[in-house]
């Protein structure tokens, strides 16, 4: 090799020395940027600029309020069904929506099933539960009847809404057919049972006519079967506020116990129902819907302290009613 050939060869090295270094370099600037980037976490967006540090300007109006014409919407005010015909009138003291979900009713009918399945089984068992049966069938014409005068669209699955009226009567119907003397109530109370088995699978039937029939609360069924199930759900409260490990672990059937709670405590002061009129009484009603309500809230809040408090009062309330009424 010649001494030129030799130097030609040691430039382009050093060439290639300095291309490789200011690769690693480059390389090196990238990574560090990226890295910094990831550990910098968000960037804080700057604050709105104040009405007061805006620019003098024609063009700029400062208070927006002041071109706007004609009064301001009240948003606090939840907005009505354009069509009329689909407003329901509320026609007791308190809407149902206010005191019961349709998750709740929901849950209730549901709940039906399987108890009634287990009674028809056999007619043996059936003939030895028939009064268990009888009440099942009523308090789903009680439920039925909420739904029929349910004020909050959405909340009832559509189907169950729009044929509330015919199953109202069909299980009133069933209760009645289990009570009486003669005919076969096994069978009845069985086709009943398949009915309640379709409709929550979702194949409803209009058992109505299409007639809007007037029916009376307290032909539905007696005040009695109504405390049964209020006892029910207070213990339920009391139980499940008994700790706040407890509490924590049950808030969906706390709410549902509130819930009924307060429902139930309306349905006793509807029309002829014993005592529905004497003021004393729908005193204590009142008293209990209330403190079903602040249940109600205190276990959507997962308060703990206030839904045991409510859940106490709630307790000397039954006290203080069945020791002046029974």
């Amino acid at each position: 090799m010649t001494i030129s050939s030799f130097l030609v060869w040691l430039t382009r090295l050093f060439r290639i020395k300095q291309l490789l270094q200011f690769l690693t370099v480059l390389c090196c600037v990238a990574f560090y940027l990226t890295t910094a980037k990831a550990f910098a976490g968000p960037a804080k967006r700057q604050s709105a600029p104040r009405p007061e540090d805006l620019p003098s300007s024609e063009i700029i109006e400062q208070d927006a309020f002041r071109l706007l014409n004609g009064l301001r919407p009240n948003f606090t005010v939840t907005p009505q069904s354009k069509n009329p015909a689909r407003i329901k009138k509320i026609k007791y003291g308190t809407a149902w929506s206010q005191l019961i979900s349709g998750s709740t009713l929901g849950d209730e009918i549901k709940g039906a099933m399987p108890r009634l399945q287990k009674m028809v089984a056999t007619k043996t068992f059936f003939d030895s539960h028939i009064n268990d049966a009888v009440d099942e069938f009523r308090m789903l014409s009680v439920y039925f009847a909420i739904i029929s005068e349910f004020d909050k669209e959405g909340e009832v699955r559509s189907s169950w809404e729009k044929n509330a009226v015919g199953y109202r009567e069909r299980f009133q119907q069933s209760a009645h057919r289990c009570e009486r003397a003669g005919g076969n109530p096994y069978v009845a109370a069985s086709t009943s049972t398949g009915d309640l088995e379709n409709l929550i699978r979702g194949e409803s039937k209009d058992f109505s006519g299409g007639e809007e029939k007037d029916f009376q609360w307290s032909q539905l069924c007696d005040r009695s079967l109504l405390m049964q199930r209020l006892k029910i759900a207070n213990a339920k409260l009391i139980s499940g506020t008994a700790s706040e490990t407890t509490f924590s672990e049950s808030t969906d059937q706390l709410f549902h116990a509130s819930e009924i709670i307060a429902c139930f405590s309306e349905l006793l002061v509807q029309p002829e129902f014993v005592d529905w009129d004497d003021v004393d009484y729908k005193g204590h009603s009142y008293t209990m819907k209330e403190l079903g309500l602040k249940a109600k809230a205190a276990i959507a809040e997962g308060n703990y302290d206030l839904a045991r408090k409510a859940a106490k009062s709630i307790s000397q309330a039954c006290s203080a009613c069945h020791a002046e009424f029974r």
